[in-house]
Formats: C-alpha cells, structure tokens, sequence
C-alpha cells in the first residue's frame, strides 16, 4: 500500500506555510483546539480523495486572503506496481531519498520511486489537481514543473482522477 512521504500545506486556512514528512509507523497529530490538526487531515483528503466536485470557500483561505492560492502537494512512497508503469505514469515518476526527504526530478536505483499530487485553488474557488513532474507531459509548464490539463495533454486530468480511485480503491477495499 502507499503511504504518505511529504505534505507541503500553503494558505489553507490556519496554515499559512505547513510542511511534514511522516514517520515510518503510526504518526498522529496532537495539539490543542484549532491548532491545524483537522485541517491537515482535511487538506489530505481534499488532494488525494477521488471526487470532482469539491466545494470550497473564501473561508478556506489563509486570512480570507484569495490572492494566494491554496497550495496542497502531497508525495507518495511505496508505490504498488501497478502505480509505477511506465504507460500510466512513468513521465511523473520521481525518487525520493527518505534519509534527507529529498526529492530527484528521476528515479534512482539508490531512491524510492514516488509520485507527487497537487491540488491548488484560486480566486475563481475551482480546485486543479495535478501530477508534478519536470519532465512530465507535452503542454506542461517548464518553470513550475506541473503537468495538468491543455490542448496537448488533456487525458492528465482523468489521469489524476484515475490515480485518485485506484488509491481510494486499495486504502477501502
């Protein structure tokens, strides 16, 4: 089964600026009320739940600011075979080094293969997923390293979707 290897939270309401990467184990989240706790576990689901209507609100924003976006980016270790072929995900495929949590652009030999989700919100409230990759399909922007939805690469999104379902599928048997 995946699991979790990094959690990047930016403007999503308490958190201004969150980043965690879970233990091997049993992690949990203690502290006192209205502290993030929930918020946490909501910005997990919201980023790897397999929905598309997802509502959310000016309330969900850090500070009731929207000129930031909301900015979810979840990377998963432990891939099942399934999730690491090459015809479905191989362009987004990535290494990460659980000694430093480093990220690499490529898979090593040396790193364990991982796939990184995005979710980011703007001012219009219309959550966007996407796989994060350099060097991630045609059409994705070069300076971010995101690959979603254009005129080129329009199956990404229901690639993300899919990705979404399989992992909702192997966690809810």
């Amino acid at each position: 089964m995946s699991i979790i290897r990094k959690i990047e939270i930016t403007n999503f309401r308490c958190l201004k600026s969150f980043s965690w990467e879970p233990q091997p184990g049993i992690n949990g989240l203690i502290g006192p009320g209205d502290s993030g706790k929930s918020t946490i576990l909501d910005a997990i689901d919201y980023c790897l739940g397999a929905r598309r209507n997802l509502q959310l609100a000016d309330t969900d924003f850090h500070c009731l600011d929207v000129s930031q976006p909301i900015n979810i980016t979840i990377t998963l270790g432990k891939l099942d075979d399934a999730l690491k072929g090459i015809e479905a995900y191989g362009p987004f495929l990535r290494g990460f080094d659980a000694t430093t949590g480093q990220l690499a652009e490529e898979p090593e030999a040396s790193l364990e293969t991982a796939l990184t989700l995005q979710m980011i919100v703007a001012s219009d409230l219309e959550p966007r997923w996407t796989l994060v990759s350099a060097r991630g399909r045609t059409g994705a922007n070069p300076q971010s390293g995101l690959a979603g939805p254009c005129e080129d690469c329009t199956d990404t999104a229901w690639s993300i979707f899919g990705l979404q379902s399989e992992l909702a599928q192997r966690i809810n048997p």
